[in-house]
């Protein structure tokens, strides 16, 4: 099964065996360009601490253990020569905080981004084509942030608020910003930072804010190379009636090879770009480069 005829596409754009989808847009004079926004020197971490606050729901909790630990040395013999040392290691499930949705994540008709075989992603081999360590050159660019919750007058928007190209244009049309090719586009709902500060569950009960498929030609027509909220599904949840779950999910990764962000902590970097008004800065997120993987997770950063 094929692209849906008439609706936007990228399959073939950069090659029949393309699977860098949009990061191809990626270019060195773009890099270059947003390295120029850095202008105070300001980081913005946007990634939730693995271990920290729970994400209960269709994926466990990490799980952090310790192998050995100059504790043990200390409160024992005090280790040889007094030497000590530490070592662990980390059991998780590669999108069960921040992370990045890989193509291999979710397709349809059969099918993901640039026409390859569902088929081809297993859980002997993981995904024999677009896993995400081809992407190990990471997302480096210009960043955007429309904050659709203050721009609402909102600390949260409501579960179920669906955020199409009318939402999204009219908040980028206040705050004075332009979303262009190339872009990381940064979409904050206010749903996981009032969890955080409140110490709700950050978990998929209750539903959520978040992109509309009706967003996806607004996307498409500006190049976004990567869109990523501050929920845990970045689409709306319940979808829109006569809309099947992760209908958004589809279209993006399967038809656009665009990838998507998940649980990204924006409420720091939304203050500073009220109080100074600039709502474009330097981006950087670094997927995991694991073999056959179809997400990651990551520790995005803004830079301004």
């Amino acid at each position: 099964m094929g692209a849906v005829p008439g609706e936007p596409s990228n399959w073939g754009r950069w090659g029949d065996g393309d699977q860098l989808g949009t990061t191809n847009l990626l270019t060195a004079e773009r890099v270059a360009a947003a390295a120029r926004l850095v202008r105070t020197g300001r980081r913005f971490p946007l990634g939730l601490p693995i271990g920290g606050p729970p994400t209960p729901g269709y994926r466990p909790a990490p799980l952090h253990l310790q192998a050995v630990t100059a504790g043990d040395s200390v409160l024992g013999d005090g280790g040889r020569d007094g030497f000590c040392a530490s070592d662990d290691y980390v059991v998780m499930a590669l999108q069960a905080s921040t992370q990045l949705d890989g193509f291999g994540h979710v397709g349809a008709g059969a099918t993901l981004y640039n026409g390859f075989w569902s088929g081809l992603v297993t859980t002997r081999s993981g995904a024999r084509r677009l896993g995400i360590h081809h992407l190990a050159a990471g997302i480096v660019g210009r960043g955007v942030l429309l904050d659709v919750a203050r721009h609402a007058g909102l600390d949260e928007l409501a579960p179920g608020t669906a955020l199409g190209a009318e939402e999204l244009a009219a908040t980028a049309d206040a705050q004075g910003v332009e979303v262009g090719p190339g872009d990381a586009l940064l979409v904050r709902t206010g749903w996981l930072g009032r969890r955080l500060v409140e110490g709700r569950p950050v978990g998929p009960g209750g539903g959520e804010p978040g992109l509309s498929d009706r967003a996806v030609p607004w996307l498409a027509g500006r190049d976004v190379v990567l869109v990523a909220t501050d929920t845990m599904t970045c689409e709306v949840v319940p979808p829109e009636p006569g809309t099947p779950m992760l209908t958004f999910h589809a279209r993006a990764l399967r038809d656009l090879g665009m990838l998507l962000g998940e649980l990204f902590d924006l409420d720091e970097l939304a203050a500073d770009c009220a109080a100074d008004g600039v709502y474009e800065f330097f981006f950087a997120a670094m997927p995991m480069p694991v073999v056959g993987g179809v997400g990651s997770p990551v520790n995005p950063l803004a830079v301004k």
